[in-house]
């Protein structure tokens, strides 16, 4: 008997050291609720736009693995100085100051190609000189301006434009806005529609930082180039959310 009462007494005390359960705890309400995604695009017109122009100048086609005369490539690349030069400068006659000009290190490639009409003939090479020029544009109205300045001094290349705005902020901020503005739209459409009082916000997320999606133009040879087609558009930014609302009891409910 003693041994007996002795672990009646051990195990009373084992389940008195248990933590105590919550006797409710599967009863707790969910909290009433409603979740709402919604998404907004814009399009704004663009104001400002940035130009690549290239320039190229290339040595005299030789055999592949005969040597090279030193002086070809040298002159090449003056020449192409020679021409940014003037590019330069007939840019800033248009207003173009330095710091909307943003002209690019040289860079130098070596070209191969085939010779015409006789496959089995050794490869021709060349080396091909190269330098980007970068133009800000500020004021829209001056883009053909630039544009038929550049093919005037003779670039090879409009790698493209590319259409911006000036106050970026501004706009992502307007998107945005318009977003939080559906999302409550139709939150209170549904709690209308469903009799069901609105409460206040619980929780908001982004489910779409704004996006802003610049025009990109697509490039164009000094043979092809018409500034009448460089016109802009819009350019579109999106944005999107998600808010949660609760859901208080109606007053008709007296449970």
């Amino acid at each position: 008997m003693p041994v007996l009462l002795r672990s009646h007494t051990l195990l009373a005390l084992v389940l008195m050291s248990l933590p105590m359960l919550p006797a409710l705890a599967a009863e707790t309400p969910t909290p009433r609720q409603i979740e709402v995604q919604a998404s907004a695009s814009i399009d704004v017109a663009p104001d400002r736009a940035t130009l690549n122009a290239v320039l190229t100048e290339a040595t005299p086609l030789v055999e592949m693995g005969t040597e090279r005369d030193g002086d070809t490539t040298i002159k090449a690349r003056e020449q192409l100085e020679k021409r940014s030069t003037a590019l330069i400068k007939a840019l800033r006659k248009l207003g173009i100051d330095n710091d909307h000009l943003h002209a690019g290190n040289l860079s130098v490639r070596n070209e191969q190609q085939l010779q015409q009409h006789d496959q089995n003939a050794p490869l021709l090479e060349r080396m091909v000189i190269e330098r980007n020029l970068d133009i800000d544009i500020s004021d829209l109205t001056t883009l053909p301006d630039v544009i038929d300045a550049l093919f005037a001094n003779g670039i090879d290349r409009l790698a493209g434009i590319r259409y911006d705005v000036k106050d970026r902020e501004s706009v992502e901020n307007q998107a945005l806005r318009q977003a939080l503005a559906r999302a409550r739209q139709k939150a209170e459409l549904m709690a209308e529609t469903l009799s069901v009082p609105l409460g206040d916000v619980t929780r908001i997320q982004e489910t779409q930082s704004p996006v802003f999606r610049p025009m990109m133009m697509a490039a164009a040879r000094s043979e092809q180039a018409d500034s009448a087609t460089y016109a802009p558009g819009t350019i579109s930014v999106d944005a999107g959310v998600m808010v949660n609302w609760s859901l208080e009891a109606s007053s008709t409910n007296t449970h």
